[in-house]
């Protein structure tokens, strides 16, 4: 770990760059030798024995240059540059085949942007919006006599509701086509009967209004309410904002429209 102090002191250096840098230590590392040299030639040694004998103590010049920059660099940012003055200097020099070369990335980049996106979504989060969908279970059921999987009916729905204690919550969805009554004209669209707890157990809240309240599904306190989805409700309602409370025909039932799920759900 850099204390603050060789913080400063690398910073320093990548301010006033590698060219005083060098001379400053070129100098000092002289003066060393030089001094040293003064010594031996005290003691008895002739200028140019003294001299050599001083640098031989000293060692490797180029060793110690290399200790200093070290210790006074950002090591890993000069490595960085060095590479992009290096890159820059090559595709100068081939105009023609530096553009192809980004072309070609820029393209394969691309496409695997695109190619992991569609398998994020379709693999990992195919359920926009839904928290904790990795944690998503559907369970079907078998029947006595009959090959493949059926579909849970309504009373195995309601028994595991109250008596399996595994799972946080039960939830029904069933997708289906559906007659939407647009004033005097009609279309189909897709849609889903879900269980009232529907936006609770996948936690997904609605912008506008309410999803559905508990035991709206079932009971006496059942009746025909829908959530509409907000690129229906963009589409079909022009984004009203006064859209909560009113009806619209589902398969030539009147629903009453409790709420706008978020976008993208």
């Amino acid at each position: 770990m850099l204390t603050i102090r060789e913080f400063l002191n690398r910073l320093q250096f990548f301010r006033r760059r590698r060219a005083n840098f060098d001379n400053e230590l070129h100098d000092e590392l002289q003066f060393h030798i030089d001094t040293r040299a003064a010594e031996l030639e005290d003691q008895g040694l002739t200028k140019d024995e003294a001299l050599r004998r001083a640098r031989q103590e000293f060692g490797s010049l180029q060793l110690a240059r290399e200790d200093s920059r070290q210790a006074w660099q950002f090591q890993s940012l000069e490595h960085l540059l060095t590479d992009l003055r290096v890159g820059a200097r090559m595709l100068w020099r081939s105009p023609g085949f530096s553009v192809l070369a980004i072309l070609c990335l820029t393209l394969g980049i691309g496409a695997n942007a695109a190619v992991f996106s569609w398998v994020e979504g379709l693999l990992f989060r195919p359920y926009p919006a839904v928290v904790h969908q990795e944690r998503l279970m559907a369970l079907s059921g078998i029947s006595r006599g009959e090959s493949g999987i059926t579909l849970l009916s309504w009373p195995d729905y309601q028994d595991l509701q109250r008596n399996t204690t595994l799972f946080d919550a039960f939830f029904v969805s069933k997708i289906t086509g559906t007659t939407l009554s647009i004033g005097e004209r009609a279309e189909r669209t897709l849609g889903s009967i879900v269980s009232a707890n529907y936006f609770e157990a996948i936690g997904v809240h609605p912008i506008l209004g309410r999803g559905f309240l508990p035991g709206e599904d079932t009971g006496s306190s059942a009746h025909p309410v829908t959530v509409i989805s907000y690129q229906l409700w963009q589409s079909r309602f022009k984004g009203d904002p006064q859209i909560i409370g009113k009806t619209q025909r589902l398969n030539g039932v009147t629903h009453t429209i409790v709420g706008v799920a978020p976008q993208g759900f």
